[in-house]
């Protein structure tokens, strides 16, 4: 089994691969081989070769520009063979904010489970080993609060207007308010890059030229003017 284990903190991510190796025998079944990278661009590069890895374990805060969730939808977009990705994260349970950002991490951009770096040692192994035979595993107490923290419905989280994605969604209706890149970027926590990109995606899948066309589209959907807002109240 070839994995790729991606965290920017260069000395944990190497005990963790050397760790995972050591103890493989009494972890998986078959051979373990772990390479750790300290970049998502790196890692992407990774995912990327032939033959890919077989799983990827993901810190969600690898630098400055890639954080929370949109660190597992940069990865996922740039992940076409859908390698399985694993969650393994400093985020702590007792934190609303987190957990929700957890919540995305599963509902919306396909984790297939979650570690918990701070987490007791023996329940991190356990989860180890059920991931590495092929179950989906989240940690108790995330699974509890995720049982207590149900979010109200949101219509940008549970429906995929004009065929574009939750995140692609909150982007496009950014467009819509006529926000500038870097005003998308600070409103969705992402980097300005990231919104770039994501426009990109936009365009392609409206089938429009400009952010223009994207906003009127957009703004269609939502009933609304006839396009980006001008700075009025």
């Amino acid at each position: 089994m070839k994995i790729l284990w991606v965290d920017d903190h260069e000395l944990l991510c190497v005990a963790l691969s050397e760790y995972l190796q050591t103890h493989a025998s009494e972890l998986s079944a078959t051979p373990i081989d772990v390479t750790p990278v300290f970049s998502l661009a790196r890692a992407l590069e990774e995912v990327n070769k032939t033959p890919s890895p077989d799983l990827v374990f993901l810190d969600l805060n690898l630098d400055d520009e890639n954080r929370g969730a949109a660190t597992l939808e940069h990865f996922q977009a740039g992940n076409p063979s859908k390698v399985p990705v694993v969650v393994c994260t400093g985020l702590t349970p007792g934190n609303d904010q987190e957990v929700e950002i957890l919540r995305m991490c599963m509902r919306d951009y396909a984790a297939r489970g979650i570690l918990l770096k701070g987490g007791a040692h023996k329940k991190m192994f356990i989860g180890l080993s059920r991931i590495l035979g092929g179950e989906l595993w989240i940690p108790e107490e995330v699974l509890l609060r995720f049982a207590r923290s149900t979010p109200a419905p949101s219509a940008s989280r549970n429906e995929h207007h004009l065929g574009l994605s939750p995140r692609e969604w909150d982007v496009g209706r950014c467009i819509a308010r006529g926000l500038s890149g870097k005003q998308i970027a600070r409103e969705l926590n992402v980097t300005e890059g990231h919104v770039r990109q994501v426009s990109c995606v936009i365009y392609d899948k409206l089938r429009v030229r400009n952010r223009v066309e994207a906003a009127l589209r957009v703004n269609a959907e939502l009933g609304g003017g006839s396009g980006p807002d001008k700075g009025s109240s």
